[in-house]
């Protein structure tokens, strides 16, 4: 929505927006995460897809879910020795490479039947009556049986061969490409969940996300190995409210707990707090998305290397890889919100805004 230029009740936030471009419009001592070899690899491969099959219908993100099905040396060695012409692999000689060295990206998650799933459950939407709506209804609470999975044993077994993370209990996925779990639209799952009456699903998602925070600190963006440099809208503790209401079940809230204590650490660590003072020389504390990362996203990363290419010096560029998973780390990917010019998404500015839905979620976490 474009600013208005009359006085409003928003002045203030707008002044404390200002503070911060202030505090922040500067080059980020970004803290970026390591990038691991097959991450590096499965990137070299996805690039030169996109050079063999042209951008018609491309998705980089395929490229970096595939799972392995012999170790990453001998597949890369017999990367490394397909003929080229003019420096690009031929697009049927690459098909069968892949064919033979990598299973079907997202095969390394299996179907599997919600244990609590019932075609119709108890109480489920008693207020509607229309009998059309009802059917409607009961055909998106079926979704459930579509959307549910489970981690494949050689994912445990060999991670190192999948950028799949080895979650402890089945999962929920949004569908389509997003073939893993994610944070925040777990949440949203959740609440459906809950309405349907799966307590216990909506309770193993929650077990999972609490399985990263012990893993790596936070909830990652989603259950890859490439998505360690960000987290997501930091939503885990209303989850776990939302399911203590419906279920009264303290046992979970106490074994929650700890591990949410962990993530609000996280989230008012130096990775994501700035500090900034407001007219009256008052100072705060508040949070904003700030992603551990530098480079091209791996699931995006021939995208952001074309968008990037519009700038003219390496610092602008690797700016613009972090502003870019700073904003898919707000899930708000892409709004123009977060954009200097609306129509250029090269004027990310995401680490340079104080979000005030990210800081009432804190808020509410911290004091409840």
């Amino acid at each position: 929505m474009a600013p208005s230029n009359s006085a409003s009740p928003l002045a203030p936030l707008l002044l404390l927006f200002l503070l911060l471009f202030a505090a922040t419009d500067m080059a980020d001592a970004v803290r970026s995460t390591p990038i691991t070899p097959l991450i590096a690899f499965l990137q070299s491969l996805q690039s030169a897809a996109l050079a063999s099959l042209g951008s018609s219908g491309f998705d980089p993100k395929v490229y970096v879910d595939l799972p392995l099905k012999r170790d990453l040396a001998s597949t890369q060695a017999a990367f490394d020795a397909l003929p080229r012409v003019d420096g690009v692999v031929p697009a049927a000689t690459l098909q069968r490479y892949v064919d033979e060295y990598f299973g079907v990206a997202g095969s390394d998650l299996l179907v599997a039947q919600p244990a609590d799933f019932v075609a119709e459950p108890e109480g489920f939407l008693p207020k509607v009556e229309r009998p059309e709506v009802r059917a409607w209804a009961l055909q998106v609470h079926a979704l459930w049986k579509n959307l549910s999975r489970r981690v494949a044993d050689e994912v445990r077994e060999q991670p190192e061969r999948h950028t799949l993370l080895p979650l402890p209990g089945p999962v929920v996925v949004p569908g389509s490409r997003f073939r893993e779990v994610y944070y925040w639209d777990s949440y949203w799952s959740i609440r459906g969940l809950l309405v349907s009456k799966m307590y216990e699903t909506a309770k193993e998602i929650v077990r999972n996300l609490l399985s990263l925070v012990e893993t790596y600190g936070f909830v990652l963006n989603g259950a890859r190995a490439y998505y360690t440099n960000r987290s997501q809208p930091p939503l885990l503790s209303a989850m776990v409210f939302d399911i203590y209401e419906r279920t009264g079940d303290m046992e979970f809230v106490k074994q929650a707990v700890p591990l949410l204590l962990k993530e609000h650490k996280f989230w008012n660590s130096e990775v994501h707090k700035v500090t900034v003072q407001d007219a009256q020389g008052h100072k705060h504390s508040l949070n904003r998305y700030n992603a551990m990362w530098d480079r091209p996203r791996p699931e995006s990363g021939t995208i952001d290397e074309e968008s990037a290419a519009r700038l003219s010096s390496a610092a602008q560029r690797r700016n613009f890889y972090h502003q870019v998973a700073s904003t898919a780390e707000s899930g708000w990917d892409f709004s123009s919100r977060w954009m200097r010019n609306s129509s250029d998404l090269t004027t990310l500015a995401t680490t340079s805004i104080i979000p005030v839905d990210l800081n009432a979620f804190i808020y509410k976490v911290s004091y409840g």
